[in-house]
């Protein structure tokens, strides 16, 4: 390899190792993320194929396209783990050079993930070793050289003047939060991930890993209050995780109890675990607090109308409890210490969860014509439809001889005006134009429907 790109590479390795020790925190792209995104993505995993930066996608597909069997891709295949996993082993290894481990796997305390072990990891990585090699991963670095610093020189800039990286120790109170280190996903697009690290001195690096979703006209990242939403969301996880590890054992009926009646979406995302549904509730609640110490009212309400979407109907009342706490300093100086009233709140939960969905969950009360009735007159003017909640106003249905629809002042009727045709089959789909669904006021959207009716036929004219 020539010296000058060396020496490039050396620098794009080298920056984690220094900067975040410098500065408190760091952000830039990670070489050793990067790997383990593609080699994941090489081995098919569907989270790890939803790269968002179309010439970055191109390259990628072109440059490792002959390595998809190369022996690294066939362990990332057969471990049959995906998600923050990969992650997680990134930020223990030391530069994709030498995929070192920064702390012996094998030491007590030590656990990287779910399915990795000592002897699975090192046979990846030696594997990954070899592909580095094989597959002139240095070389691929140096070519994506112009994005990286491109996006390097955003993302620093976002950071330094849209985030507030010491808020998390106000919050918690745990004092010094160690290093942050907000790493890009380039390859990732909307997966976002968090990992931490503690150093053989005790040092802790506590990393936000959120993918790169939107790009800007000309393909490059773009960094906005989204993606910095997401970022405290991953953040919060390194704060939230091990409270509510070491809470485990006095939360485990209530989050039991809660697992069993969240919708099936909810209990995927959660891994079927009920420790991962109440981590994450805690550490959404912590965004929403952090949202509603530096945003707006109405950037707060998108906040909790997108965890409403994810039907975690309670988290607004968590984030109102979590408040307390900060009010609150004296009574308790930590997060932990606040635990046993997070914990009482989920004991209080879950004989609730029947009642909050009732209250949420947009349901259709009644529509005329009825749904599946067959003897409609033609001369009707409008289908009218009540909904259980009030709806976002602006819902409106994809059949074009269904005209624009009108909600009432309690934005729980929808009148639809139509024009209809003797002896018809008809079906009105409730739904967006672009096949979203409708949702309610509160954001949580209306299970798929379609109302179905016939018309009957003409009335023959009367005889003289």
């Amino acid at each position: 390899m020539p010296r000058r790109v060396a020496a490039t590479v050396v620098t794009l390795l080298l920056w984690f190792t220094f900067a975040a020790r410098a500065q408190g925190w760091g952000a830039a792209v990670d070489p050793r993320v990067e790997l383990m995104s593609i080699l994941f993505r090489l081995a098919g995993n569907p989270e790890y194929n939803q790269c968002r930066i179309p010439a970055y996608d191109k390259a990628v597909a072109s440059w490792f396209a002959p390595y998809r069997d190369h022996e690294a891709v066939r362990l990332a295949r057969g471990l049959g783990i995906g998600f923050e996993a990969p992650m997680k082993l990134a930020v223990y290894v030391t530069d994709i050079d030498s995929l070192a481990e920064r702390v012996p796997f094998d030491r007590p305390g030590i656990h990287l993930y779910e399915g990795w072990d000592a002897g699975k990891a090192r046979a990846f990585l030696k594997a990954a070793r070899a592909f580095v090699v094989d597959a002139r991963f240095k070389d691929f670095l140096v070519s994506q050289q112009p994005l990286y610093r491109v996006t390097d020189a955003r993302l620093r800039d976002f950071v330094q003047t849209q985030a507030d990286l010491l808020w998390f120790s106000r919050f918690s109170g745990s004092g010094a939060p160690g290093r942050f280190v907000i790493v890009p996903g380039m390859a990732n697009g909307g997966p976002s991930y968090a990992a931490h690290f503690v150093d053989p001195g005790g040092a802790n690096e506590i990393y936000a890993i959120p993918g790169v979703s939107s790009v800007d006209a000309a393909g490059r990242p773009a960094f906005d209050s989204d993606w910095r939403n997401t970022m405290v969301h991953e953040f919060a996880h390194s704060y939230c995780g091990p409270v509510v590890d070491r809470f485990a054992p006095r939360m485990e009926k209530a989050g039991r109890q809660i697992l069993g009646q969240v919708p099936d979406a909810v209990r995927s995302r959660a891994h079927g675990s009920w420790k991962t549904l109440l981590d994450d509730s805690l550490v959404r609640a912590v965004a929403v607090r952090y949202a509603a110490d530096h945003d707006t009212a109405d950037a707060v309400r998108k906040i909790v109308r997108q965890d409403n979407a994810h039907s975690l109907f309670w988290i607004s009342d968590l984030s109102d409890l979590v408040g307390e706490f900060r009010k609150n300093s004296q009574g308790y100086p930590t997060l932990e210490s606040f635990m046993p009233r997070v914990a009482q709140f989920f004991d209080d939960l879950a004989p609730r969860m029947g009642e909050l969905t009732a209250r949420y969950q947009p349901r259709v009360t009644s529509i005329s014509p009825a749904d599946g009735a067959q003897d409609v007159d033609p001369g009707l003017k409008e289908v009218v439809v009540r909904f259980s909640v009030p709806m976002s106003p602006d819902a409106q249905t994809t059949d074009p001889r269904f005209l624009a629809p009108r909600f009432d002042k309690t934005g729980a009727l929808l009148t639809l005006p139509v024009v209809l045709e003797p002896n018809h089959d008809y079906q009105l789909p409730l739904r967006w134009p672009d096949g979203r669904s409708f949702v309610s006021a509160d954001g949580v959207p209306l299970a798929a429907m379609t109302v179905r009716f016939r018309t009957r036929a003409a009335s023959l004219p009367a005889r003289p």
